[in-house]
C-alpha cells in the first residue's frame, strides 16, 4: 500500500501530466483553427517613362502666349486669344511684340462692344482687334525708346494691318492707333522665347 504522501505525490505527477497534454492540445486546436493569414504578393507598379522636354517644347513654354496666360493683370486678354484661336500663332516662331491691354482696360469696354467681341458670330472682328496689338517684330522696350529718342517717334505695323505710333510723354510711353485709341505702356517688357509682351491700359484699334 501507498503512503498517503507517495500517492499524493504520484497523483500531483499525472494531474501535471494531463494537464499539460490538455494545454498542448488545446495550442493545436487554436493553431489549426486559425492558420496564418497568407498576405498576398505586392504588385509592381508600371509608371510611364519619363519624356524629356525637347527644344521646341521648352521655346512654347516661354512664349509669348504662355507669358500672357501666366501674367493675371491680362487674362481677360489671354481669355479673347483664346477665344480667337491665336494660341498657335503667339506660340509659333515669331517674333512677336505683344501690346496687351490691362483687365482693367478691357473692362473699360462697354457693354455692347464686350457682347459684339463675346458674340461668336463676330469671331473675326475679334481676331482683327487682337492682331492690331500685335507687331511682327521683337521690340524691347530699350530699342522702343531708342527709336523715339532718334525720330520723335516710332511707327510700327500691326498683323491688322494698321499702325501703332509710340511716343514718349514725360516718362511715359504712349501708344496710338491713328484712330481714337490711346494707350500708356505700363510694364517694362517680359521677354519671351519668341518676342516680348508689354502691359497697356487702353484698347486700342477697337472696331
Amino acid at each position: 500500500m501507498l503512503k498517503p504522501i507517495a500517492f499524493l505525490s504520484i497523483f500531483l505527477f499525472v494531474l501535471l501530466t494531463v494537464s499539460c497534454k490538455d494545454e498542448a492540445q488545446k495550442s493545436e486546436d487554436v493553431t489549426v483553427a486559425n492558420p496564418p493569414s497568407k498576405v498576398a504578393p505586392a504588385i509592381p507598379v508600371k509608371r510611364a517613362a519619363k519624356k524629356d522636354l525637347t527644344a521646341e517644347d521648352i521655346a512654347e513654354l516661354k512664349s509669348v502666349m504662355v507669358r500672357i496666360m501666366t501674367e493675371a493683370k491680362v487674362k481677360k486678354f489671354a481669355s479673347y486669344l483664346v477665344t480667337a484661336e491665336l494660341t498657335d500663332q503667339l506660340t509659333g516662331n515669331g517674333p512677336f511684340t505683344v501690346f496687351a491691354p490691362t483687365n482693367t482696360a478691357l473692362e473699360s469696354l462697354t457693354s455692347e462692344r464686350t457682347l459684339f467681341y463675346s458674340n461668336t458670330g463676330n469671331r473675326a472682328k475679334l481676331k482683327e482687334m487682337l492682331n492690331g496689338h500685335i507687331v511682327s517684330e521683337k521690340i524691347t522696350k530699350e530699342t522702343l525708346l531708342q527709336s523715339i529718342d532718334k525720330n520723335g517717334k516710332a511707327k510700327f505695323q500691326t498683323l491688322a494691318g494698321t499702325t501703332l505710333t509710340a511716343e514718349k510723354l514725360g516718362d511715359a510711353i504712349i501708344i496710338s492707333d491713328g484712330k481714337t485709341g490711346k494707350a500708356t505702356v505700363v510694364s517694362n517688357g517680359v521677354e519671351a522665347s519668341n518676342g516680348v509682351v508689354f502691359m497697356i491700359d487702353g484698347v486700342l484699334n477697337v472696331n
